[in-house]
């Protein structure tokens, strides 16, 4: 079993030495769109989190739209998340330098920052940056100097940077003085619907909060929560916890929900009367805006992502970070005030109605055609 730690300080070291003399892909127009592309996605890892469950869902409403798809990853292939047998996984062994695993294609994406030169430096194809979204993004100051020039000389390399909101693009621009092109994520309304059985709206039951994410993921604001939880108990009000996480919580509480199937998710959402989110930074946000599809009456931090969509008092209500009793007080706002939460669960639903794949796949696609217009001047030896 190979220690993934160790791996990426080694891995990281190695990578360095090469950076120090790289140089930006150049590249020239050479040829028409074609009609099918070949798309290739390096995948620094394929775990379960956000910014992975939307990689696939490109692969799948790519390939779905003729197009063809590859993965190329050090690890075993995903069984969280339903992929299309269609598209291929290429598994590189953990001795090779992962961007070896490339096959000939017309576009390379390299999805996290680890992997942009390494796709770069292969020459077979223009290489396009896909920004979700990570510490070092939205914390830059707590970065190490070491790790910020490597960082930001991987994204002066690259040529073409595309990211999930304006939010994300507009930090894109202030850290690394870099123009990227936004294509909103989307949402599954198979998987993630409204369901009017009138259930939540039973008077002999507790109302329900849905959370997602890990409390050892502190940007997640998981233990804000939970202590306004506390709060709420404390004065009376007897809530139940639907807790969907990645992994086992350190410190679990209420009903957990450890990776559980999409449809699952769905169906938690949809037994919940409220979501909250009180994420410090998110680059898009998907699982508010799952929530709001599901019929949940949402609770937010006004982070750079979720402003992409969400307005205060109309399809959510806001609340300040790190801050416990702000979220019990909109809590009782929304359990006291019968009209305001009805409202906020209607105008949820026809902001989620705006985000289908049927939507964003077409504009990907463009986006994609324009890119593969170009090739790559071979430079190295």
């Amino acid at each position: 079993m190979t220690d993934i730690e160790t791996f990426r300080k080694k891995e990281f070291s190695i990578r360095e030495l090469r950076l120090k003399n790289a140089k930006k892909q150049k590249l020239i127009i050479t040829k028409s769109n074609p009609d099918r592309l070949h798309i290739v996605y390096v995948m620094t890892h394929v775990d379960v989190c956000g910014g992975s469950k939307i990689i696939f869902e490109h692969v799948n409403h790519l390939v779905k739209a003729g197009q063809k798809v590859s993965m190329v990853s050090h690890f075993e292939f995903p069984k969280w998340f339903p992929i299309s047998s269609e598209a291929e996984y290429i598994k590189v062994p953990f001795e090779n330098e992962l961007a070896l695993g490339i096959p000939s294609c017309d576009v390379i994406v390299a999805t996290y920052w680890r992997e942009i030169y390494e796709c770069i430096s292969r020459e077979l194809a223009p290489v396009v940056y896909f920004e979700q979204g990570d510490y070092h993004l939205f914390d830059w100051n707590g970065v190490s100097q070491r790790e910020k020039d490597y960082i930001y000389k991987q994204f002066q390399l690259v040529p073409f940077i595309f990211t999930v909101s304006k939010g994300a693009s507009r930090q894109i621009k202030k850290v690394f003085g870099r123009h990227s092109t936004i294509i909103n994520n989307a949402i599954d309304h198979k998987v993630f619907f409204s369901d009017d059985s009138g259930a939540k709206n039973s008077s002999n039951r507790n109302y329900t909060i849905a959370i997602i994410g890990s409390d050892r993921n502190e940007f997640k604001g998981i233990n804000d929560i939970k202590k306004a939880l506390s709060i709420l108990e404390k004065n009376g009000y007897c809530l139940d916890l639907n807790w969907i996480s990645p992994d086992e919580p350190l410190d679990p509480g209420g009903k957990v929900f450890i990776n559980p199937k999409q449809e699952i998710i769905g169906e938690k959402l949809r037994e919940s009367d409220f979501f909250v989110c009180a994420s410090l930074y998110e680059s898009f946000s998907l699982p508010v805006l799952e929530a709001m599809a599901c019929g949940c009456a949402v609770i937010t931090t006004k982070n750079n992502g979720v402003i992409e969509y969400a307005e205060d008092n109309k399809n959510c209500l806001m609340i300040a970070m790190n801050d416990p009793e702000d979220i019990a007080k909109k809590i009782v706002k929304l359990i006291k005030d019968d009209d305001l939460r009805e409202s906020i669960i209607t105008e949820g639903l026809k902001t989620s109605s705006r985000f289908t794949w049927e939507h964003i796949t077409p504009r990907l696609i463009n986006y994609y055609r324009k890119v593969s217009r170009f090739s790559p001047i071979h430079t190295l030896d």
